[in-house]
């Protein structure tokens, strides 16, 4: 067996009687032994003793008699919720990522990932339903392929956050977007926004009121219209009733402001054909005479006036087919 010396240096007040060497390499006398004890030879170095280590034995370690372990519950409830809010933004950046390369040429695959996604929470139920509302009414050349993404995921529902027991479904959160937006009352916030351009004293104040006040309307406006075009095409993919679409007519022919006949042309160019069968004739005749009145008073700007009658024409070619 093969031994090998190694340097060791010990501290002779701390170190075992038996393993220290004196000044001439020699154990001191009456230290033989490992029960002797006595006075120990301290010089000013720590001095130097050699051993033999085998490089084939087996080292046994002391055991304690109790082990630590780790515990398998060390993960907090703030470790967990942590991990949750990853797993749910990261939810969110895939939506978007399939939701930036929507187009018709690739809408099955996309189609594909969005339904091999985990939508398991209200959270992130109402966040996907945002995303893609937010995508549509911001761009509307999407919306019709936005709203056959949402007849695809129409039945998705996930238990409410408050009410384990009750479930909220992808339709009626989308549902309630649409809605929130065709009813809001812009007339508040621009009222404000005038009020604070008519109190301005400075030049430059007010040309920078002004120009807030211009952005914001053209950002209403452009909501709006993205919001009606999406409506129309979920009455195309039948995720909204035919009555629904009859009452969103009738509220913009009653507002006669340009917005709302701006509306009203894009939603009737949208769904006429699919609202202009035998059973609405009646109705959709009584919508044409009131625009045709419309355009007969000229209190609108000829833009809205060419919309309406662009509808008119599209009708009367519908009709002719």
């Amino acid at each position: 067996m093969q031994q090998y010396a190694a340097d060791v240096t010990l501290d002779p007040d701390t170190a075992h009687p038996d393993l220290i060497l004196s000044d001439d390499g020699k154990q001191p006398s009456g230290l033989s032994g490992p029960r002797h004890s006595g006075q120990v030879h301290c010089g000013k170095e720590p001095r130097k003793i050699f051993t033999s280590v085998s490089l084939t034995e087996d080292v046994q370690l002391n055991k304690a008699k109790q082990v630590w372990k780790p515990s398998g519950k060390r993960s907090s409830c703030a470790d967990e919720g942590k991990s949750e809010l990853l797993k749910t933004q990261e939810l969110f950046k895939c939506v978007w990522s399939v939701l930036f390369k929507l187009v018709w040429s690739v809408f099955q695959p996309l189609m594909k990932q969005m339904t091999e996604l985990t939508i398991n929470t209200e959270e992130r139920l109402k966040g996907v339903v945002h995303l893609i509302y937010e995508k549509a009414i911001s761009e509307p050349d999407s919306s019709e392929a936005c709203a056959n993404m949402c007849r695809c995921l129409m039945g998705l529902k996930v238990p409410t956050t408050e009410k384990p027991g009750v479930t909220v479904n992808f339709r009626k959160l989308l549902l309630k977007h649409c809605k929130k937006e065709f009813e809001k009352d812009k007339d508040d916030e621009m009222f404000e926004k005038q009020k604070e351009l008519d109190a301005a004293t400075g030049e430059e104040e007010k040309q920078r009121l002004k120009e807030d006040l211009e952005d914001a309307k053209d950002k209403a406006c452009r909501r709006s219209l993205g919001n009606i075009k999406l409506t129309g095409e979920l009455f195309k993919v039948k995720m909204l009733t035919e009555p629904i679409m009859h009452d969103c007519i009738v509220k913009l022919l009653k507002k006669r402001d340009e917005e709302s006949l701006e509306c009203l042309c894009c939603l009737l160019s949208t769904i006429w054909k699919h609202l202009d069968h035998e059973k609405a004739k009646p109705r959709m005749d009584q919508y044409l005479n009131q625009m045709k009145k419309i355009i007969k008073e000229r209190k609108t700007s000829s833009r809205i006036r060419f919309m309406l009658q662009g509808v008119l024409d599209l009708r009367q070619a519908n009709l002719s087919v």
